[in-house]
């Protein structure tokens, strides 16, 4: 029996379309105050009438990772593990939270799976919770280069990582999954990287100096079930898809949603005018870590995975072209 955290979330759903379509029963963790009506939408989007009774096949099991007790009671009966759950948050005013949850509920998860006999465990981790070279791409030996003066959700998921880490030296048989950041359809077009796609609406003349990586949801969902179906086990692997600029980047966004396309270069004085007065006025705060990741160089390798498993990445025009089209519908358009 196959056991998921994050189901309700962008892409612990997405994985759950796919691992719906094989023979093991699957358990997904929701809390109690969780929906998942983004998933069952996505579900619909993905298979149109067929997609109730496939949604169905899920059993849902309530608990919360920080709660061990909770876990390991929904955990029963499980043999192999997907942890997809994880805030997402590149706001740098409230460090706590994000750090505490992302390592205390990945130390209980594999303490659990520990406690189960689980036979195989997928985390999924970050490109942000490597550290960055003084030349060449970003690779998966960075970890050990990561520097704690970094975000809160860096610092979050490279301590989470380290717990798995810490419990496959206690045993446990992992895959390590670092996605870049990851694109795809996704009903909450306020939340994850589908928010862009919203920016780009009602901004699209607009652009910033960095460049960062890319990949499409099903690229990342599709190279977990692979490594966890046949390995290299214990190790960690880079999902990326390709390094854009973010002009380039934009101007794919504003071409699929036919808007006008980025002309103007924003600065980095500019922006950190702009979230100074933005966070003045604004309940939406813009972090130092977001003005960081659109002006700063981010180049990801995808090489070892590429190697490993044979793997071939949808292009990431394909993947704006088609999260563009999903958008407009979403938005009647």
């Amino acid at each position: 029996m196959i056991f998921v955290t994050g189901g309700t979330g962008f892409l612990g759903a997405h994985l759950l379309t796919e691992l719906v379509k094989q023979p093991e029963p699957v358990l997904a963790l929701k809390r109690v105050a969780s929906s998942t009506l983004n998933t069952e939408k996505l579900f619909t989007y993905k298979f149109g009438k067929e997609g109730k009774s496939l949604f169905q096949k899920i059993n849902w099991v309530e608990g919360d990772i920080m709660d061990l007790w909770s876990l390991s009671e929904a955990m029963k009966g499980a043999n192999v593990v997907y942890h997809c759950a994880a805030e997402v948050d590149l706001r740098d005013d409230r460090p706590d939270p994000i750090i505490i949850t992302a390592e205390k509920g990945t130390a209980n998860l594999v303490d659990a799976a520990l406690a189960q006999g689980i036979e195989k465990f997928c985390h999924v981790s970050s490109v942000a919770a490597l550290g960055k070279p003084a030349e060449g791409d970003i690779t998966e030996e960075n970890f050990e280069d990561f520097s704690f003066e970094n975000s809160p959700y860096a610092i979050g998921k490279h301590l989470a990582e380290q717990q798995v880490w810490r419990a496959q030296a206690e045993g446990l048989t992992v895959v390590v999954v670092s996605p870049s950041i990851i694109l795809g359809a996704w009903g909450n077009l306020s939340n994850g990287s589908i928010s862009m796609f919203t920016f780009i609406d009602k901004m699209s003349k607009y652009y910033t100096g960095g460049i960062m990586g890319f990949v499409d949801v099903f690229d990342v969902v599709n190279i977990m079930i692979k490594l966890m179906e046949s390995g290299p086990y214990n190790e960690r692997f880079i999902a990326n898809s390709e390094n854009l600029d973010f002009q380039d980047f934009f101007t794919a966004i504003a071409k699929g949603l036919n808007k006008p396309l980025p002309k103007t270069k924003l600065s980095n004085f500019t922006l950190k005018v702009f979230q100074k007065l933005n966070n003045t006025f604004s309940k939406q705060k813009i972090s130092s870590t977001m003005v960081e990741h659109a002006t700063e160089v981010h180049k990801f390798s995808p090489k070892k995975v590429q190697d490993a498993i044979n793997y071939t990445f949808i292009p990431v025009r394909e993947t704006i072209a088609a999260t563009a089209k999903f958008y407009l519908n979403e938005r009647g358009r």
